[in-house]
């Protein structure tokens, strides 16, 4: 089997060998090219709905969907799609439990992220400043971090040279040879680096090459508003809309005072949550509602067929690796509630039911899944008006998409 690296590095020859044909020639093979890309990525999202949708699947398997979505990065862009499969498994799911500062370098270097934002673009002279300015909006300090044009103008400086291995053998002279540094389908290139002094939220970096990179992600994880920012990400998503203040406090003085620890933070926010007197209550996106039914109608079987899974995701809105923009999707769940998100809801989950057999791969008894554990627990928490109503109907598939549609189900 290629590996992903492999995939990679022959997605980017074929689109070089294409380049240097002619007319329909060119055409054809660029589209022959993209097929291939689009292939890729579509056995990328399948493999990864049924590795979420598996019974063993546990809360870092959430915490690696919540980063990607933080680091977001958008398929059909150039080679992105190609490079989505060792993005994910080997820049964000390696380092979803260790330091953010990991995380974040793994993820500054990496072909997706650069090709995405336009780094591979980035030489001295001529600086694009896409990337340094999502890096500090998004990634790091937030919108609201201090930071001002100047800096994002100096991180685009410093981040110059940092882009893709030259699919043609490059001559370095030996003080460059000295500087270049290679990772798989990533380069830092000497001859496209500003080796100027920067100075960075009152921080001054000398132009060292590569190692202004470390530089700066040090100087990032320990700013205070990128504390304030990452862990009131990790409350929204692992608390709620409205996470208490004392919850959010803890996890930011934690991120601070362990140098970006993310297992530590995340822990401080799971036990603050679970000794809150009154939990808060947020609306489902459509990712969380859409896999927490399939995981309630499957009862702890595997779930061989994700097709109509994939197909549910993108008509909520919410397509797996699917976001456009840097920002990713919202993790407000006020922002997902709508009449029309509810009204395709309802009639998806009718559909879910109908598609159990198919989700499972084998024959299914309705009254089964009915009397499951998962379902007779989230019966016994119904409201009045809900519980009236499932105990209107007596057909197990009107029950069970009553209960997977019901607000008790579409709130956590």
């Amino acid at each position: 089997m290629t590996s992903g690296c492999e995939a990679l590095s022959e997605y980017r020859r074929r689109r070089q060998a294409a380049n240097r044909l002619q007319g329909e020639a060119r055409r054809q093979e660029k589209l022959a090219s993209l097929r291939v890309r689009n292939d890729m990525v579509r056995a990328y999202v399948a493999m990864s709905l049924k590795r979420s949708l598996l019974p063993s699947a546990d809360d870092r398997d959430a915490l690696a969907w919540f980063w990607f979505n933080h680091f977001n990065v958008f398929w059909r862009k150039g080679l992105v799609g190609a490079a989505l499969p060792t993005y994910v498994d080997e820049a964000i799911q390696p380092n979803i439990s260790g330091k953010f500062r990991d995380l974040l370098l793994a993820t500054m270097l990496h072909p997706a992220m650069l090709v995405y934002l336009d780094n591979e673009r980035n030489i001295a002279n001529k600086i694009n400043e896409n990337y340094a300015r999502e890096l500090l909006e998004l990634h790091t300090l937030g919108v609201d971090g201090g930071y001002t044009q100047a800096d994002v103008q100096e991180v685009a400086r410093l981040l110059t040279g940092f882009g893709l291995r030259p699919l043609r053998p490059v001559k370095w002279s030996p003080k460059q040879q000295g500087l270049v540094k290679e990772r798989g389908e990533f380069l830092f290139n000497p001859k496209d680096h500003d080796f100027g002094t920067k100075r960075v939220l009152g921080q001054t970096i000398e132009g060292s090459g590569y190692a202004e990179a470390e530089t700066l992600a040090d100087l990032l994880v320990a700013h205070p508003a990128t504390a304030r920012h990452i862990a009131g990400k990790l409350c929204q998503f692992l608390v709620g809309d409205d996470p208490p203040r004392e919850i959010a406090d803890r996890a930011v003085q934690t991120f601070a005072s362990t140098q970006g620890d993310i297992a530590r933070t995340v822990a401080v926010i799971a036990d603050g949550n679970s000794a809150a007197a009154a939990p808060t209550r947020s609306f489902k996106d459509p990712y969380r509602w859409v896999m927490s039914a399939v995981r309630l109608l499957a009862g702890g079987r595997v779930v061989d067929d994700v097709r109509p899974v994939e197909r549910w995701l993108k008509a909520l809105g919410e397509p797996l690796y699917g976001c456009t923009t840097p920002d990713g999707y919202s993790l407000y769940g006020k922002d997902w509630l709508s009449a029309g998100q509810l009204t395709q809801r309802f009639e998806t989950a009718r559909e879910m039911v109908d598609a159990l057999p198919r989700l499972l791969g084998q024959p299914t008894r309705l009254e089964d899944v009915v009397g499951s554990e998962g379902a007779k627990e989230l019966l016994g928490r119904l409201g009045g008006t809900s519980s009236a109503a499932v105990s209107a109907v007596t057909a197990p598939r009107e029950r069970l998409a009553l209960l997977i549609s019901s607000p008790e189900f579409m709130y956590w």
